[in-house]
C-alpha cells in the first residue's frame, strides 16, 4: 500500500511536468462528476458542529501505470451550511446557521478487474481536506484527509464510459480543533486530536485520451 502512494505522488509530479510526454506514453482516463456528499460533524465539549449534507461535484484525471493499475488525482467541492448547536448552559455560543465550502484534493491508486464492458474498481487517496466558511468571521482550514472509495466503469464505447462511485472520506484534526464564535472573540478549542467521517456517491462521464 504504502509503494502504491509513493507511485502515485510521483506520477503525479510527472503529470504536471510533462502533461504530453504520459498522454504519449499511456491512457488517461478525465471524469467530471457530480453527485452527494454527507456533511458529518465535529462533537465539541461545548456541542456540536453539524455540516449540511449537499450536492456536490469534481474532476479526477486516472493514468494507467501497470496492468489494471493506475494513480488518480481528483479534486471535489461541496457548497453547503453549517451550524453550531451548543449544549446545556452553552446558550452564548449560540450562532446563525453559515456558509461553506467543503473540498477535497487527493492522489492515489485505482485497483480494477477488468471484465470487459464492466470495470469494478477500489481506490484509496491521500491528500488535503479544505473547509471555507463564507463569513469573514471564520477561518479557511486545510486539514491532512484521506478516502477509501469503490464502484464501476461502464464503458459505452472504447473513448467513453459512466463512472459510479462510492467514497467513505476522513480529514484528520491532529492536534486539536478551534472554533471561534462572533466578532467578540468567544470561542473554544478541542486540545485532543479528532477526526470527522464524510462520504458521497457520485457518477460521470469518462472521457480517455493517449493510447
Amino acid at each position: 500500500m504504502k509503494k502504491s502512494i509513493q507511485l502515485a505522488i510521483i506520477a503525479f509530479f510527472l503529470l504536471i511536468m510533462d502533461p504530453a510526454g504520459l498522454l504519449a506514453q499511456g491512457r488517461i482516463e478525465i471524469t467530471p462528476y457530480g453527485g452527494y456528499m454527507f456533511g458529518g460533524k465535529f462533537r465539541f465539549y461545548e456541542g456540536e458542529l453539524k455540516i449540511n449534507d449537499n450536492p456536490d461535484f469534481g474532476i479526477s484525471l486516472d493514468y494507467e501505470i501497470a496492468p489494471e493499475m493506475k494513480i488518480t488525482l481528483a479534486w471535489s467541492q461541496m457548497n453547503t451550511s453549517a451550524r453550531f448547536k451548543p449544549y446545556y448552559g452553552y446558550d452564548y455560543l449560540r450562532i446563525d446557521p453559515f456558509d461553506v465550502n467543503v473540498g477535497y484534493i487527493q492522489v492515489g491508486t485505482v485497483r480494477e478487474v477488468d471484465l470487459d464492458n464492466v470495470t469494478p474498481y477500489g481506490s484509496l487517496t491521500v491528500g488535503a481536506a479544505y473547509f471555507t466558511p463564507q463569513n469573514v468571521r471564520y477561518e479557511q482550514t486545510w486539514k491532512f484527509a484521506a478516502t477509501l472509495g469503490g464502484g464501476a466503469k461502464i464503458w459505452l464505447s472504447d473513448r467513453v464510459g459512466l463512472r459510479l462511485q462510492g467514497r467513505l472520506m476522513m480529514p484528520m484534526f491532529w492536534g486539536g480543533v478551534g472554533f471561534s464564535v462572533g466578532s467578540g472573540g468567544a470561542g473554544f478549542t478541542v486540545g485532543a486530536s479528532t477526526s470527522m467521517v464524510q462520504g458521497d456517491l457520485t457518477g460521470g462521464l469518462i472521457f480517455v485520451l493517449g493510447d
